[in-house]
Parts: C-alpha cells; sequence; structure tokens
C-alpha cells in the first residue's frame, strides 16, 4: 500500500513538473516586414564607429516557400550571401565556391565596416518574436520582444502602422531608427527611407526597388535556393502566425555540432 502511494506521488511530481516546464517556454510568434515573395534592394550610407565613411547594397530575396537570401555587395569588404533557415545559417563567398556555416554566436558579427549586424538579416527573415504575455493584464504592444536574436533583446516602435520611431536595444547601446516614408510595393507597404543612429555612428537605409518575386521570371539574375518552409508568413506589425521552421538543406544537417546549438 506503502508502495502505491509512493508511486503514486512519484507521478503526479512529474507531471507537474512536465506541465511547468511545457508552461514557461515562450511560444514564439513570427512578425515580418512582408507578406509576399518579394526582392527588396536596399542601400546604406554610414558613419562607422571609427568615423569612416562606409556603404552597403543588399538584395533581400525574402520567400513564403524557400529560404531567405541577402545578396551583400560592400565598397570595403569582400561581399557575400547570407543565406538563413530559421535556426540554422550559412554565408557564401566567391559566388559560393566558399561557404562558412554560422552558429547563434555568429550573428553579433557586424556587416562589412558597416554598423548593421549579421543578427540584423536574421531577424528580418524570420521575424522571430516572444508572443504577449497573457497573464499581463495591459501589455505594452508596441514592445517587441524578440525570440531568436543574439544581439537585439527587443524593437519599440512609436506605433504599430507604419510607425515613425522605432529604438532597438540590445547587447550594445541603443539604435534608433527615424522613418521617414511609407510606400505601396506590390500592395506591400515597406519603409522607404530611414535614417539610423546610435552614439557611435549614424547613417540612412532607403530601399530602391522592390518587386514580386515572380518577376525573376523573365529576367532571372541569381540562382534561387531551392529549400521549402512549413508556416504561412504573417506580416510585422500584423497578424500573429503559428509556430513553425522552415526546412534545412543537407550541408547544414552534416555540421550541427560545429554550430553548438
Amino acid at each position: 500500500m506503502i508502495q502505491d502511494v509512493k508511486l503514486t506521488v512519484v507521478a503526479v511530481c512529474i507531471l507537474a513538473s512536465a506541465l511547468m516546464a511545457k508552461s514557461s517556454v515562450q511560444k514564439v510568434c513570427p512578425r515580418l516586414l512582408t507578406n509576399s515573395s518579394m526582392i527588396i534592394n536596399v542601400e546604406g550610407k554610414f558613419v562607422n564607429e571609427e568615423k569612416n565613411k562606409t556603404r552597403v547594397s543588399i538584395e533581400w530575396r525574402h520567400h513564403t516557400d524557400d529560404l531567405d537570401t541577402f545578396f551583400v555587395n560592400l565598397n570595403d569588404s569582400p561581399s557575400f550571401s547570407f543565406i538563413t533557415a530559421g535556426r540554422y545559417r550559412y554565408m557564401e563567398f566567391e559566388g559560393g565556391k566558399v561557404k562558412r556555416q554560422l552558429g547563434l554566436h555568429h550573428l553579433k558579427d557586424n556587416i562589412g565596416k558597416t554598423p548593421l549586424k549579421l543578427d540584423d538579416l536574421e531577424l528580418l527573415a524570420n521575424g522571430y518574436f516572444k508572443c504577449p504575455d497573457s497573464t499581463t493584464m495591459e501589455p505594452n504592444v508596441n514592445v517587441l520582444a524578440t525570440a531568436a536574436s543574439n544581439m537585439w533583446w527587443s524593437v519599440v516602435v512609436d506605433s504599430l502602422e507604419k510607425p515613425e520611431k522605432v529604438v532597438m536595444r540590445g547587447a550594445k547601446k541603443p539604435r534608433y531608427f527615424s522613418i521617414a516614408n511609407w510606400k505601396s510595393y506590390a500592395n506591400e507597404l515597406l519603409p522607404t527611407l530611414a535614417s539610423v543612429s546610435s552614439e557611435d555612428y549614424s547613417g540612412s537605409l532607403w530601399i530602391k526597388s522592390a518587386y514580386p518575386m515572380h518577376s525573376l521570371e523573365v529576367e532571372p539574375q541569381q540562382k534561387p535556393v531551392q529549400p521549402k518552409i512549413l508556416l504561412p508568413v504573417p506580416k510585422l506589425f500584423g497578424k500573429i502566425a503559428v509556430e513553425g521552421e522552415r526546412k534545412v538543406p543537407l550541408i547544414l544537417k552534416l555540421n550541427q555540432q560545429l554550430l553548438g546549438e
């Protein structure tokens, strides 16, 4: 009898621990800048932390069913491609001849000599933010807490609809955005011009062009990446989607121990 009681108590404790662990896991609610498969060309000019002028051109290929790819061209550093698949990512140099697998700690690296980080691209591609805390009576909906960023802890906006002021806080000094204008590109509303600053740097970012992905069928420029994702892509400051993850190419699966995840 006593033995049966002990077994029952142990079972109850195990069940309670499992339920507590499950409830403590913070769910992820992706929030993305665009809801469509698009090609977005971004230009940036900066005065970096060393007080040197630098610039970058980024072609962002955002997919609703493939990996996101960023073709990054720099004026003072080697150009590269950044391909991300949620928890896995890698870089390609020299037109794909050299591949570098990346762990989370690599996301703090700067993009060339600009003040931008690889984590900025990761956040754009995946939009991993924590879901609002349902236990809070009046949650601050303008504070978006990042869920998988090594660089940034939160993104604070003055409005969920077409924000003009954005503050990013994280491992280093805060970064401030001032968005001058929003424009519709193929029915997707995007910020066309934004100034960016911190205590150590300043600069500007603007969208040079943006168009639907199917336009490549007419004038192909770069070879797209093929692996698929498992969830529809929601819109930044818009609807909250269910948690999901993109499929991972074989090259990344072969060396997961290197990533340390």
